[in-house]
C-alpha cells in the first residue's frame, strides 16, 4: 500500500465527482451510498509515499482516505521530521488558546472538561485553575506524561477508543485539529456524546474541505496533509456526523484563518520537482526559517494580502477552517457509547 521509493507517482488531480458511484462503500458522515472516487495524489509533505485515494460523498460533501495506511503504517508519517518541519506553533502559549478558549466561555465558565488530542497540555494548561478539573487523551505516552506534569489533571495515554470516562461526567469537550486524523469519527463522537452531561457541549476546530483555499489549489491545499488527515470536513458533513451522535449544532462557522502560505510552498516543491530542479528526500520544510529579509517580507505580507483575504473568505463562510460548537441536549442517552 504504501512506497517508499521517493518517486512522486503520477497524480489524477481532477475530481471525478460525477463519476461512477462506487459499490459498498457509504460515507462515514451521513451513511450515504452516493460514494464516488474523488482524486489520486502522492504525500506532498514525505515526497514519494502514495498514490492516496479520496473518496467523496455527494451527499454531505465529506471527502476521506479510501486507502489509508494501517494505524501501525501509520506512525512512519509522524516521525521527527514530520515534528519539527510543522512544529514552532507556541503550544504552551496562552495566546494561541485565547480564540478557542473565548467560545468556550460562551456557553461553560467551569466544570469538567477533556482534551482530545491534548498534546503536551498546552491548551489546559492554558485555563489551569479553580474553574476547572482537567482531563486529557494523548496517544503518546512521553508527550501524555509532560501534559500531566504541566496541567496536574487526569491525562490517559493511549488511543481515544480505549479511553474510559464515566458517562454524563463531563461539562466539556474539546477536539482542536485532531477529528481529522481519527480513523472512526463517528464512533468518537458517539463516545464524546456519553461522555457528556446533559447540556454539554463539544467544541471541534478541523479543516474545511470546501474552503476557497481548497477549490484553488486542490490537490496541493496544506489542509489535505495526505495520509495524516483521514478525513476532510465541510460544514454539511460536520453537522452530519454530530447529528449521529446526539449532538445539537449551536454554533458553525469558518473564522479568519490562512494557509495560502504553506500551500503556495508545497505546490512550488511540486513544480521544482517535476522540473528536476529539486532533488532532496528530505520531507518538506514549512517552519518559515529563512533569511531576515525574507521573514520580513513573509510577515508584511501576512499583514496586508492575506489578512484582508482571511476576513473576507471568513464572512463568506469559505475560510480555510471549521470551528464549531454543538451541545448534548437532554434525553434518552444514546445507545452504543462507552
Amino acid at each position: 500500500m504504501i512506497s517508499h521509493t521517493g518517486v512522486l507517482k503520477e497524480e489524477r488531480a481532477t475530481p471525478n465527482i460525477e463519476g461512477d458511484a462506487l459499490q459498498n462503500h457509504l460515507c462515514p458522515c451521513c451513511n450515504a451510498q452516493n460514494v464516488t472516487d474523488w482524486m489520486e495524489i502522492p504525500d506532498r509533505f514525505q515526497n514519494g509515499t502514495g498514490p492516496y485515494e479520496l473518496l467523496h460523498c455527494a451527499s454531505c460533501q465529506h471527502v476521506w482516505l479510501g486507502n489509508a495506511p494501517t494505524p501501525d503504517e501509520m506512525s512512519y508519517f509522524y516521525g521527527p521530521q514530520y515534528h519539527r518541519a510543522v512544529g514552532g506553533t507556541g503550544e504552551i502559549s496562552t495566546g494561541r488558546w485565547k480564540r478557542q478558549l473565548g467560545v468556550i466561555q460562551q456557553y461553560k465558565s467551569g466544570g469538567h472538561i477533556l482534551d482530545i488530542g491534548c498534546s503536551s497540555g498546552g491548551f489546559l494548561a492554558s485555563i489551569k485553575g479553580a474553574s476547572w478539573e482537567l482531563n486529557g487523551v494523548e496517544a503518546s505516552l512521553p508527550t501524555a506524561e509532560r501534559a500531566r506534569a504541566i496541567t496536574c489533571g487526569n491525562i490517559v495515554a493511549g488511543d481515544v477508543m480505549d479511553a474510559v470516562f464515566p458517562p454524563c461526567s463531563m461539562d466539556v469537550v474539546t477536539c482542536s485539529d485532531v477529528l481529522e486524523h481519527l480513523y472512526e469519527p463517528q464512533e468518537v463522537l458517539r463516545r464524546i456524546s456519553t461522555w457528556l452531561k446533559p447540556g454539554g457541549i463539544f467544541y471541534v476546530f478541523v479543516p474545511n474541505i470546501l474552503s476557497w483555499e481548497a477549490r484553488a489549489f486542490r490537490s496541493y491545499w496544506y489542509g489535505l496533509d495526505l495520509p495524516r488527515h483521514l478525513h476532510h470536513f465541510s460544514i454539511k458533513s460536520l453537522s452530519s456526523l454530530a447529528e449521529s451522535a446526539n449532538l445539537r449544532k449551536v454554533r458553525m462557522v469558518t473564522p479568519p484563518g490562512c494557509y495560502l502560505e504553506h500551500s503556495t510552498c508545497i505546490w512550488l516543491d511540486s513544480v521544482l520537482r517535476q522540473a528536476g530542479l529539486r532533488h532532496t528526500t528530505e520531507p518538506l520544510d514549512l517552519t518559515g526559517d529563512g533569511a531576515f529579509a525574507w521573514r520580513a517580507l513573509r510577515k508584511g505580507i501576512r499583514l496586508s494580502i492575506e489578512a484582508l483575504y482571511s476576513k473576507v473568505a471568513s464572512v463568506c463562510g469559505s475560510g480555510p477552517s471549521i470551528q464549531a460548537v454543538f451541545r448534548k441536549d437532554d434525553g434518552p442517552e444514546l445507545v452504543g457509547g462507552a
